[in-house]
This record gives C-alpha cells, sequence and structure tokens, in this order.
C-alpha cells in the first residue's frame, strides 16, 4: 500500500482525487499480485510497478473529456466573428455587412500561404492534418502558420478603422 501512494502522489496534479488514484492503484496492485510469478527470478515490485501505474493510467484516461481542447486554448476563449447575418447577435445587418468587410481587408494583408490556410482552416472546415497532406507541409507547421495568421488577424482587425465612419478631417 505505500508503493501504491507514492505511485497515486505522482498524479495528483492532475486534478482528480488522491483517494480515487490509491483505489485505482490498489486494483492494479490486486492483478499484479494474482499474476506475479515468483518462478521467474523477477522482484515483485519491478513487475508490480507498471501495472499499478497502468491502472491509474486508465482510470484518468476513462475519467477524461470526450473532447480534448489543446493546451494552449485552456485559458484563451476563442472570439469568432459572425460571418453570416442570420447568426444570432447579428440584428445590424450594416454591422454585420463591416464586419465582414473588415475580415476581408484583414486576410488580404496575410500572406498568399497563411491566407490558403485560414481559409481553408475556418471556411473550409479541413483538419490541420488535412490541409497539411494539401499543401506539403506538416501538421505542426501548419498549426504553427495557422496560430500566427490568426494573430495577425487580431491586431490587424483591432487597428482597423471603422468602415464608413466619417473622418474628422
Amino acid at each position: 500500500m505505500p508503493l501504491v501512494r507514492q505511485l497515486a502522489r505522482r498524479y495528483a496534479r492532475t486534478g482528480e482525487p488522491l483517494d480515487d488514484l490509491v483505489q485505482a492503484g490498489c486494483v492494479g496492485l490486486i492483478a499484479a499480485v494474482d499474476r506475479w510469478d515468483p518462478g521467474r527470478g523477477r522482484p515483485f515490485e519491478a513487475y508490480a510497478v507498471p501495472t499499478i501505474v497502468g491502472a491509474m493510467r486508465h482510470h484518468l484516461r476513462d475519467r477524461a473529456p470526450a473532447l480534448r481542447t489543446p493546451r494552449r486554448a485552456g485559458a484563451t476563449p476563442a472570439v469568432m466573428l459572425p460571418l453570416d447575418d442570420d447568426l444570432p447577435g447579428a440584428d445590424d445587418p450594416i454591422a454585420a455587412a463591416d464586419d465582414r468587410l473588415a475580415l476581408a481587408l484583414a486576410l488580404r494583408r496575410l500572406p498568399h500561404h497563411e491566407r490558403r490556410i485560414v481559409v481553408l482552416a475556418l471556411f473550409g472546415d479541413r483538419s490541420h492534418r488535412a490541409i497539411a497532406d494539401d499543401l506539403g507541409l506538416s501538421q505542426v507547421h501548419v498549426s504553427r502558420l495557422l496560430r500566427s495568421a490568426i494573430v495577425r488577424l487580431r491586431c490587424a482587425l483591432a487597428d482597423a478603422p471603422v468602415v464608413g465612419a466619417d473622418d474628422p478631417a
């Protein structure tokens, strides 16, 4: 049991209660006791640790949400720009048209390859893997390019003047 508690403390930072981890570890310990063969000359601890850790990991995996968000998106909520007039919150068709125009102008400021990736990902509903296969890039590179392009779009949209506003000049 002290070995199980020690191993459970490794996973305490996952947010799962320590008692639940210890309980899952005990199930692994019982499985290790049942399957351990002393005649093979291997110490019990060397056999039991991977079995106990495996039971804890299975428990954590079973309790994990079905849909996982990327780590970098965990603290930052996604902000999307309404593109259709029939979406809730687009009561003013002029404001919605202004938003679409501002987005189109911001997209034109992006380099061609970044613009293509943004359009495929956001408007074409393509996965990073599918875009990478189409463009002959790695999925990681597509993810990095998309992330930097979205940052550029946000900056461009934040700096964009209101379309149709009277200039005080």
